[in-house]
């Protein structure tokens, strides 16, 4: 139970990532808050958490927008008195294409997705946990931002790279408060959006890209949610600034 008697902001957590994370936080004692715009999605994700004994409370908002993190984020505190964690995971990618084929609205919605709504929440949150001078945040990154995407455009890596150096930059910040902001940088993972993806794609493609795995597979979910636990636990009390590549190895290749 590491979590017992702490409280999360999840972004994005009606799915994928963001929704195994919720659960597997919420198993280990954290109170949660689930954050969607699907009212519907984001009720199902909380009443499973309430169906295994956890406690979780729905968080509806967009956080590309700043008045909806406002609320959000004030309505999150009224319930749980603070946030001690902030896992940034909402955004999403593209289809795969070059740089011809992106226009300036692709590259503005990603960038808002994946960059600006990370800072809209995270600068909202700072505020109540530097008052308690404690706190752990926890970016989703991607490999799209370490390297490059075979499964997205250039404007969701340069978003990712963008996630990546924020958290850098705001890791000095508020390291003197007691604070940590670290990163995970997944590989493929097979959410909703990934799967859809990888089913457009023959099967020469998809080889091709495994062999780029050293694991030979895409990671699920669960797989991504086990270092972003780990970085917002106590357990990572002295890491700070740092990005763990969950890739399956492909950074080897």
């Amino acid at each position: 139970m590491r979590f017992q008697g702490r409280t999360a902001l999840i972004t994005g957590a009606s799915k994928g990532i963001g929704r195994a994370t919720a659960l597997r936080l919420a198993a280990e004692g954290g109170a949660v808050a689930v954050n969607g715009r699907d009212a519907s999605a984001v009720d199902a994700v909380v009443d499973e958490i309430h169906q295994r004994g956890g406690h979780a409370i729905p968080a509806l908002g967009d956080v590309g927008r700043s008045a909806d993190v406002e609320q959000m984020v004030a309505g999150v505190v009224s319930e749980f008195g603070t946030i001690d964690i902030l896992v940034n995971n909402a955004g999403g990618g593209s289809m795969a294409r070059w740089l011809d084929d992106v226009d300036e609205a692709a590259w503005t919605k990603s960038l808002g997705g994946n960059l600006t709504s990370a800072f809209l929440v995270t600068k909202a949150v700072v505020p109540h946990m530097r008052a308690r001078r404690r706190g752990r945040i926890v970016m989703v990154a991607s490999i799209a931002g370490r390297n490059m995407s075979r499964l997205s455009g250039p404007e969701y890596s340069a978003a990712k790279g963008g996630l990546l150096a924020f958290m850098r930059h705001i890791a000095v910040e508020l390291a003197p408060y007691n604070m940590t902001v670290n990163a995970v940088a997944p590989g493929p993972t097979m959410v909703e959006r990934v799967a859809k993806k990888w089913e457009l794609r023959g099967a020469e493609e998809r080889e091709k890209i495994l062999r780029n795995i050293p694991l030979g597979r895409p990671a699920q979910p669960e797989e991504i949610a086990a270092p972003i636990l780990f970085l917002a636990s106590d357990d990572a009390s002295y890491i700070t600034g740092a990005c763990i590549d969950v890739n399956g190895g492909s950074f080897m290749m």
